[in-house]
């Protein structure tokens, strides 16, 4: 039986409550947990196209089957945090598979067959395609810049030991040869800082958006 998860009114939401540096922190958090799920997707396309290689000797057709429920659960899990934080509505995924007859577990090649035949396969297979190609870049997007910004906080500590390397530091448009530049760096990477803080929560909505524009519309709720 199907589950849903629904949000309804925007109190509802984790992470809404705060400041804006709370909020943005708690934001780039969670696209880091969902940048996860892409790169286990990855994984999941790399052993599914093995398993596509696999199919003359036998032993592909199983693996592929596996494979498939296993990217389809995945992005179930994936779904939910996203409603969960983003106040989307979802519903729990139905079984890749056709219900149980009389106690009797249906033939391999029947579940085969029903998985191949379901269009929530192929859509979960293209949302995880969009997300390994451009979703990600949503996701981490924010961190990445707040990471890029600590970097430029603490050039004051680290930029002598790379000029006296004779390394060719620069810090974005930055060239940092001295002290002076150095603290020209922490002011930008407090901005840097800022921003990813204050995009974070809009990052996390716009790839909520795209990734509902790949549900299937008839497990909303109205």
């Amino acid at each position: 039986m199907n589950g849903t998860i629904k949000l309804d009114t925007a109190t509802d939401i984790p992470g809404r409550t705060g400041n804006w540096a709370t909020q943005g922190a708690v934001a780039a958090g969670r696209g880091m947990v969902l940048f996860g799920f892409t790169l286990a997707s990855l994984v999941l396309w790399t052993v599914l196209l093995t398993a596509v290689a696999l199919i003359p000797l036998g032993v592909g057709l199983p693996l592929t089957a596996v494979t498939l429920r296993a990217m389809r659960g995945l992005e179930a899990k994936a779904w939910r945090h996203v409603a969960d934080w983003c106040g989307s509505a979802a519903v729990a995924p139905r079984p890749a598979g056709p219900a149980r007859q009389e106690e009797r577990e249906p033939s391999f090649w029947v579940r085969f067959g029903s998985l191949m035949a379901d269009p929530d396969t192929w859509r979960s297979l293209l949302w995880s395609t969009v997300d390994i190609l451009a979703g990600w870049l949503l996701t981490l997007a924010p961190a990445s810049l707040i990471a890029w910004g600590l970097f430029g906080v603490i050039m004051p500590g680290v930029w002598h030991p790379i000029v006296t390397a004779h390394g060719s530091n620069w810090y974005a448009f930055i060239h940092v040869t001295s002290a002076d530049t150095a603290w020209l760096s922490t002011a930008l990477g407090i901005a840097f800082i800022a921003l990813g803080l204050l995009t974070a929560p809009w990052f996390l909505r716009r790839y909520a958006a795209l990734a509902r524009s790949f549900q299937n519309p008839a497990q909303y709720p109205n």
